[in-house]
C-alpha cells in the first residue's frame, strides 16, 4: 500500500447568488457559475481523487432568487455537482420551510450537524458523511454558529422543535460515529468566518483531531493558509470569483496530512473554458419572466435618491454613470442627463421602478480620444454657440472625473471650462482615454461637443445598457450607496439665462 495519496480539495463558498460573469478593466471575464463548473470539470478530468466543497451563503435575497426564494439556482448548483455542501447564515432567512425544500431540490447532500430534532434526537440534516475517492477516505461535517439559527427559533414551533447541538460536541459524535471505517482526513465545512475558524481550531479539545477547515463568510481574499493547533485553515473569496485549491498529499497508514500546496485561483477565462450548458442555465435564470416580475425588487440603494435637475450632477446620475463605469470598463462615462426619466427612486427598486427610471435600451461604445480631444470637445460644449446658447447637452459624470466651468464672464466668453480631471490630476493632453458612452452620444457627439468621431476610435462594447444595467443592479449584494460626490462644479450660473 502507498504511503501516501495526492487528493486535491476545491473549496468555495459565499456565492451569494452571483452567478453570472464579471467584465473587468482589461476584458477579462471573471466568476460566474459557468466558470466554476468548467473549472471544477477540468480539475476532474486531470487529477485522479478529487473532493469538491461549497461552504455556505449560496442563497442571496436578491432578483436572482428574491421571487423564487434561491429554489432557481438550484439547477446551476446541481449543475456543479459538488460533493458536499454546507450552510451558511443567507440559508437560514427565508425559514425552515423553504431550507427543506431547498434540502430535497439539491442533489448533493446538505451537511450541518448541529440541528437536533428535540423530539426524535435527530439530526435534521444529515450531519456528517463518509467519502472515498481513490480510496481515500474523507470524512466531512458540516458546522454552523448557534446565531444564524436564532432567525428561525423565533416561530414557536421550531423553537420547539429544533435544539443547536454545540460545535464541538457534534464534530466529536461525528468522529466517534465513524471511528471504525478507517477515516484518512477529517475535514470540517464551516461558515464560522476566519475569525471564528481561528478560534474554533485554538480551541479544539485534545480528543478531537479536524485535519482541514473549509471555511467561509469572511468575504476575503485569503492570501496565505493558516495551520491553527494542528489544523489546515483556507476559505475562497466570495461572489463566486474565486475557488481555493488545496493539493494535499495523505498518509495512508496513520491518516492525517503529511504534505500540502494551497492556492486561492481566480476563476477567469484564460483559465478555462466556459460551460456551455452552464451559461445557458445562467441566461434562463436571470431572464425568466417568471421570476423577474414586474413588482420583484431588483436592488436596494441606501437612501431616496433624486434627479432633480438635468443641468447639475445628481445622486442617480452618479448613481448609473458609476454603473456603467463598472460594467464596461471605460476611463469615465459620459451620461445623457436626459436619459434619467424619475426625479427620485428608492430605496427598494423593482423591474418595473428601472424601466420608469431609465426607459432607454441602447448599445454602448467606448471611445478612444486623447486627453487634448478630451478637453477640446469639453471646451466647446461650455462655450457661447453662435445662436446664443451655452450647451447643446447636458450630462452626467462617473467617480474621479473632475469637471469645473465658470460663466461669470457669459456675455463675452461664454461658459469657460476652469478645469477637467481625473483621480485628482488633471486631463494629460498627450495619453489615450476610453471615454464611455451610449451609440446615441456618440451619434450626436458633434452636436454636443462640436466634432465627429472616427469610426475606428468607436469600440462597441455591448449591445443592451438597459439589460446590463439590470443585471449589475441585480448583483449588488448590499445596499447600492451614490459614492465620489463632487464630479462636476458649474460656477456662477445666476449668469445663464433661461435655467
Amino acid at each position: 500500500m502507498n504511503k501516501t495519496k495526492k487528493l486535491t480539495i476545491l473549496h468555495a463558498n459565499d456565492f451569494h447568488g452571483q452567478i453570472s460573469f464579471k467584465i473587468e478593466k482589461d476584458y477579462t471575464l471573471v466568476g460566474g457559475i459557468s466558470l466554476l463548473s468548467s473549472y471544477i470539470k477540468k480539475v476532474r478530468r486531470e487529477e485522479d481523487a478529487v473532493f469538491c466543497a461549497i461552504c455556505g451563503d449560496i442563497l442571496q435575497d436578491n432578483i436572482q432568487n428574491a421571487c423564487s426564494k434561491g429554489i432557481n439556482t438550484v439547477k446551476l448548483l446541481n449543475l456543479i455537482m459538488s460533493d458536499a455542501l454546507s450552510l451558511g447564515n443567507h440559508e437560514m432567512e427565508y425559514g425552515l420551510a423553504h431550507l427543506l425544500i431547498f434540502k430535497e431540490c439539491i442533489r448533493t447532500p446538505i451537511l450541518c450537524a448541529n440541528l437536533i430534532v428535540q423530539q426524535l434526537d435527530k439530526p435534521l440534516f444529515e450531519p456528517s458523511r463518509v467519502f472515498e475517492v481513490d480510496g481515500i477516505k474523507i470524512l466531512a461535517i458540516g458546522v454552523i454558529p448557534e446565531h444564524y439559527v436564532n432567525s428561525m427559533m423565533t416561530d414557536e414551533f421550531c423553537s420547539t422543535m429544533l435544539r443547536y447541538k454545540d460545535t464541538y460536541e457534534a464534530i466529536r459524535a461525528e468522529i466517534q460515529k465513524h471511528k471504525d471505517d478507517q477515516i484518512d482526513l477529517t475535514v470540517v465545512m464551516s461558515h464560522y468566518g476566519i475569525e471564528g475558524d481561528r478560534l474554533l481550531a485554538e480551541e479544539m479539545p485534545e480528543d478531537i483531531k479536524v485535519d482541514v477547515i473549509l471555511g467561509g463568510h469572511s468575504h476575503i481574499e485569503m492570501q496565505k493558509e493558516e495551520i491553527i493547533n494542528g489544523t489546515l485553515i483556507v476559505q475562497s473569496n466570495y461572489g463566486m470569483t474565486h475557488i481555493g485549491r488545496l493539493d494535499l498529499d495523505v498518509d495512508m497508514q496513520n491518516g492525517g496530512i503529511s504534505g500540502y500546496q494551497w492556492e486561492l485561483i481566480q476563476l477567469n477565462d484564460s483559465l478555462c473554458d466556459f460551460d456551455n450548458e452552464a451559461d445557458g442555465y445562467v441566461d434562463n435564470v436571470l431572464y425568466d419572466r417568471n421570476a423577474l416580475k414586474e413588482d420583484c425588487n431588483i436592488c436596494e440603494f441606501a437612501e431616496r435618491y433624486e434627479h432633480k435637475s438635468r443641468l447639475a450632477e445628481t445622486d442617480l446620475g452618479d448613481l448609473i454613470a458609476d454603473a456603467f463605469l463598472d460594467i464596461y470598463k471605460p476611463d469615465f462615462v459620459i451620461l445623457q442627463s436626459g436619459s434619467i426619466r424619475l426625479k427620485s427612486c428608492g430605496p427598494n427598486v423593482t423591474l418595473e421602478t428601472l424601466k420608469q427610471l431609465y426607459p432607454y435600451d441602447d448599445s454602448f461604445v467606448n471611445v478612444s480620444m486623447t486627453g487634448r480631444e478630451v478637453r477640446q470637445a469639453f471646451e466647446y460644449l461650455f462655450s457661447l454657440k453662435p445662436d446664443g446658447s451655452v450647451m447643446n447637452g447636458t450630462f452626467q459624470y462617473s467617480k474621479g472625473f473632475h469637471l469645473v466651468a465658470d460663466v461669470e464672464k457669459y456675455k463675452e466668453r461664454g461658459c469657460r471650462m476652469e478645469y477637467i480631471g481625473l483621480w485628482g490630476e488633471p486631463i494629460d493632453d498627450e495619453r489615450v482615454y476610453k471615454v464611455g458612452m451610449t451609440k446615441n452620444c456618440a451619434n450626436k457627439f458633434k452636436r454636443y461637443f462640436g466634432t465627429v468621431l472616427p469610426e475606428e476610435k468607436i469600440k462597441l462594447v455591448a449591445i443592451s445598457t438597459f439589460s446590463d444595467l439590470a443585471r449589475w443592479m441585480i448583483s449588488q449584494t448590499e445596499k447600492i450607496i451614490v459614492q465620489n460626490k463632487g464630479r462636476f462644479e458649474m460656477l456662477h450660473t445666476e449668469y445663464l439665462q433661461n435655467g
